[in-house]
């Protein structure tokens, strides 16, 4: 058998084929960039795998093409036992009553929330994972309780957060080489427990707290990031499936999250977008069950935050006041806990800066929209006002008849709305510090009515900058009463106020966008130049106008501003909440008030 001559040369070794990154490949698969890079965000990049099956479930989900970047944000995070005490306790304080501070998982926060284009997301996470050095580590943990009618929560001593604002710094750096800017939130650590909740459970959760055994435990970074168009929303998780009947209906598999679009509803019906498609849609509340925003959050990256110590830490006794970074009291009228000295000196971002509140209602029923032509039907000829309705005002201020035109006084009806407003308000234990109502008659009524209803001596300050989009105002501005005229007609006037925005410094015109900018300044401005809960009486569209942008919001169209008038009804309120992450907007810790529209009755019917 004929042996082969040997080869003079031999083929080389073949080099290793460098393997395709995630993004390469769903490229390849004809994918867009966009699409490709939302999706590998969203999965915390996880794989081509996975962000391809993310991509599949929201091929419906409207907003698959925005180019909007995601929100990150830095938490640390007990592990161990610890963390199972904080879960236990979570879960036992939930059968009480849902706190605010369930929305969130036990953590404390490094960072604000921050933007970042998808295409950098991994880079954010890699520059996190080779942020300790080696033989770097922490201390044991001093956790130290601390517990006030409004707020409580767990602090760290010094020397653990000089080493977490240590570590937060150099974060900081290389995401600013990233052309990332970040803001530290280390001015107050703690692991937040319980706020916002019902002074009637304060007892309660204060002995549950105190059997928490706050013993050594490990620590880690944690950073996240949540999708911006869902971050005033309440979460629920689907507890029960649900197969949609009508077109305008969601489907509900159990395992998902659905941000809720409203709060509450009348007949068990709410409007909710789906964690796992986008998809928007109508759904039975009952199928669902509240539960943490943080849960429907992307987990990018974790970094185990070694200990050099294991020894144990005892809860600080109630008598001793934390050494460093305690909250301050949301009002000197709280009551004191035993032990706790008020703090001289406010702790900016601390708690208690959380708990500031700014309630912004709709004026009452109005009797232009009532009863539409009524200056000829109930004026005479020497300008005499007659009462010809019971649901017309008994009285009205003296002024020129023409103004009433467009600036409307309330109903009866209207009058009880904000009274009962305001005893709702008084109910539920709200305080206000400082009153502001557009110059709309209406609205000062409003307002007049529901501080009596609260029993509020405070004065009311009229706020030019609060009348709605001038757009419905084609001849002009309406003539308002002055000062002098209302506190004449027995209303408590601010006389020293000097307006944000004066009557001469309105726009002849403006567009939506416009009005939404003069709101968002002014209320800006309220916020920087006064101290304590706000109290805003003002128009339908001022509700969005005034808080879209505060809680980073986009401004909407001129036909959605008007579509978002049309749902906000007489005496409609919402919260604005100052948190640590910034505003959040909320229900008002009250029902709302609905009622039936009663026509005129003709007694001729009954001859």
């Amino acid at each position: 058998m004929t042996t082969p001559p040997p080869r003079k040369s031999q083929t080389p070794t073949k080099t290793a084929r460098r393997q395709l990154t995630p993004l390469e490949i769903m490229l390849k698969l004809g994918l867009s960039k966009l699409r490709s890079e939302k999706a590998l965000a969203a999965t915390g990049h996880r794989g081509a795998e996975s962000a391809t099956r993310w991509l599949l479930k929201h091929v419906q989900d409207p907003y698959l093409d925005a180019d909007n970047p995601r929100e990150y944000i830095l938490y640390a995070c007990p592990t161990g036992h610890l963390a199972d005490k904080l879960n236990k306790f979570w879960g036992d304080s939930k059968e009480l009553e849902w706190n605010k501070a369930h929305d969130y998982m036990p953590h404390i926060t490094l960072l604000r929330f921050f933007k970042v284009p998808d295409k950098n997301a991994e880079q954010v996470s890699t520059a996190l994972e080779t942020l300790l050095e080696a033989g770097e580590s922490m201390d044991r943990v001093d956790l130290e309780t601390y517990v006030s009618p409004n707020f409580m929560g767990l602090f760290i001593n010094e020397q653990q957060a000089s080493f977490l604002e240590s570590v937060v710094g150099r974060y900081i750096s290389r995401l600013a080489g990233l052309g990332i800017a970040v803001e530290a939130d280390t001015k107050s650590m703690h692991v937040s427990l319980a706020y916002e909740f019902s002074s009637s459970h304060f007892q309660l959760l204060r002995s549950m707290i105190e059997k928490i055994n706050l013993s050594s435990s490990n620590w880690e970074l944690r950073l996240y990031s949540r999708e911006p168009r869902h971050r005033t929303s309440r979460v629920h998780k689907v507890v029960q499936a649900y197969a949609p009947r009508n077109n305008d209906e969601l489907e509900l598999g159990p395992g998902d999250f659905i941000y809720l679009k409203e709060d509450c509803s009348t007949d068990g019906w709410v409007e909710g977008v789906s964690y796992l498609t986008g998809v928007s849609g109508y759904l039975p509340l009952n199928y669902t069950k509240r539960t943490a925003i943080t849960d429907t959050w992307t987990l990018h990256k974790t970094v185990v935050i070694p200990t050099s110590t294991t020894a144990t830490a005892a809860t600080i006794p109630e008598s001793v006041s934390p050494r460093c970074r305690k909250p301050i009291f949301l009002s000197e009228s709280v009551d004191l806990v035993d032990g706790i000295p008020a703090d001289s000196e406010p702790v900016e971002g601390s708690p208690a800066a959380s708990l500031r509140q700014i309630y912004i209602c709709r004026h009452g029923e109005r009797v232009d929209f009532t009863f539409g032509a009524w200056i000829p039907y109930c004026f005479e000829a020497d300008g005499c006002y007659i009462r010809r309705d019971l649901n017309m005002p008994e009285k009205i201020p003296l002024r020129n008849i023409q103004d009433y035109q467009n600036d409307s006084p309330l109903t009866t009806v209207g009058e009880m709305q904000a009274n009962l407003t305001g005893e709702a308000m008084k109910s539920s234990n709200v305080k206000i510090d400082l009153a502001f109502a557009s110059p709309s008659l209406r609205c000062v009524q409003t307002l007049s009515q529901i501080l009596k209803g609260l029993g509020s001596s405070v004065e009311i300050k009229v706020e030019p900058g609060l009348i709605e989009w001038l757009a419905w105002y084609p001849n002009g501005l309406p003539t308002w009463m002055t000062g002098d005229e209302l506190i004449t007609a027995g209303f408590n006037i601010d006389r020293n106020y000097q307006p944000i925005i004066a009557i001469d410094q309105l726009p002849g015109k403006e567009n939506a966008a416009q009005y939404y900018e003069r709101s968002y300044g002014l209320i800006k401005k309220i916020i920087a130049g006064t101290v304590g809960n706000v109290l805003i009486v003002a128009h339908a569209a001022s509700l969005a106008a005034c808080t879209r942008q505060l809680t980073g919001g986009r401004v909407p169209s001129a036909a959605e501003v008007t579509r978002l008038v049309q749902r906000v009804p007489y005496l409609a309120c919402l919260t604005a909440c100052e948190e640590i992450d910034g505003w959040q907007l909320h229900p008002p810790p009250f029902p709302p008030i609905t009622h039936t529209s009663n026509s005129r009755f003709d007694w001729k019917i009954i001859v």
